[in-house]
């Protein structure tokens, strides 16, 4: 597993229930899916000793987080199987490739505009408001700027900081967030989950819903529109793809992340198959199955400082009492606002009940 972050940590427990060891390798010597590895390197990517040493170890490798140079991969994957590929990892690495990949394959997304320096936001002809972007390196939110105004755009300028180039996209007045986690087998079949529906705060995943409350009709054009994305990059491996559900009628791809997801945590509780052991199966050239739905559930992202009021007892209690609730924290040693320390799944039979649920501790854990 290249990365070492808590999506790796619930592929290495699934790889070792079913009887594989794991090698890590993350610059990190506490990352927290080494707390499951075999074979752990901390040495940074860049280390060409550490590559001999990692490409003579393992017999195959997966992605745990996209901002894994595309250089490595290509290096690994020249000697060993390398699911997905960089061909993958190079589109997910850059919004624009990303964005151009997506529009040459005839797949609805938002407007954008490529922006190769801040001051050029003022040349932009495209109708306001807008999502700056980097083109590279971003995620949870960071490397994004919001612009409502003519007045804003011009102020701009000076306060975008990273290096270019960077996207403007013009912002979406959806319904709904959805995202949808899609696994295609080295035999080429290619399945999908539930879509789930996805709140964010400050451009972080706060809570998912499964299944989506939307009508049959969304839920199945969703996942086909998923499943055809992913088919038409044609990796082997898990991934997710971000929706914009605009009207039942229109549906926009946001992102493609090569890659479990977050909002895919919930497969471990709620589906017979989890995203993490069709990781293992995908990279290993088993079997892709479409899984059997057990239950309904709400997930709840514990962020930042709310890791600590949870490891007091009673807030624990306190959350553990309905009986619906899994906690699952991801042994980070360090908290950072904003960070995902861990989450929380609620399962049961009725998503509104869930969702109360969820609502309920949040409120504990953030004191709101």
């Amino acid at each position: 597993m290249l990365g070492g972050g808590q999506l790796g940590g619930f592929f290495a427990e699934a790889a070792l229930r079913m009887g594989y060891k794991v090698a890590v390798w993350d610059p990190s010597e506490s990352a927290p899916a080494k707390r499951f590895a075999t074979h752990k390197f901390n040495t940074p990517f860049s280390d060409a000793n550490t590559l001999n040493e990692f490409v003579s170890t393992v017999d195959a490798v997966s992605l745990e987080w996209e901002n894994i140079p595309v250089e490595l991969v290509e290096a690994i994957q020249s000697h060993k199987p390398t699911r997905p590929s960089s061909k993958s990892l190079g589109l997910a690495q850059n919004r624009i490739k990303e964005k151009q990949f997506l529009r040459d394959n005839g797949f609805p997304l938002s407007e954008y505009k490529e922006i190769n320096r801040p001051s050029d936001l003022v040349k932009v002809d495209q109708e306001l408001p807008w999502i700056v972007k980097t083109a590279t390196m971003g995620y949870d939110g960071h490397g994004q700027w919001r612009i409502n105004t003519e007045h804003e755009r011009d102020q701009m300028s000076s306060q975008i900081s990273g290096e270019g180039p960077w996207v403007a996209e013009k912002v979406v007045p959806f319904e709904m967030e959805l995202s949808v986690v899609v696994v295609q087998g080295t035999d080429g079949t290619c399945i999908t989950y539930p879509a789930t529906e996805n709140t964010h705060e400050n451009g972080i995943l706060r809570m998912s819903m499964c299944p989506a409350r939307i009508d049959p009709s969304t839920e199945l054009s969703a996942q086909n529109l998923a499943k055809e994305v992913i088919k038409s990059i044609g990796d082997p491996g898990v991934f997710c793809v971000e929706l914009f559900l605009v009207n039942p009628d229109k549906i926009l791809v946001n992102e493609i992340a090569p890659r479990p997801h977050n909002s895919g945590h919930h497969t471990i509780d709620s589906f017979s198959i989890s995203q993490y052991e069709h990781q293992v199966r995908a990279l290993c050239g088993l079997s892709i199955s479409q899984p059997l739905r057990i239950s309904s559930t709400v997930l709840l992202n514990v962020l930042g400082d709310e890791a600590t009021t949870l490891s007091r007892a009673e807030t624990t209690d306190l959350i553990l009492k309905t009986g619906r609730a899994r906690i699952y924290m991801y042994g980070k040693e360090s908290v950072r606002p904003g960070r995902k320390m861990g989450h929380i799944i609620f399962s049961g039979d009725n998503i509104d009940v869930l969702e109360k649920e969820a609502s309920e501790a949040l409120a504990v854990l953030s004191d709101r």
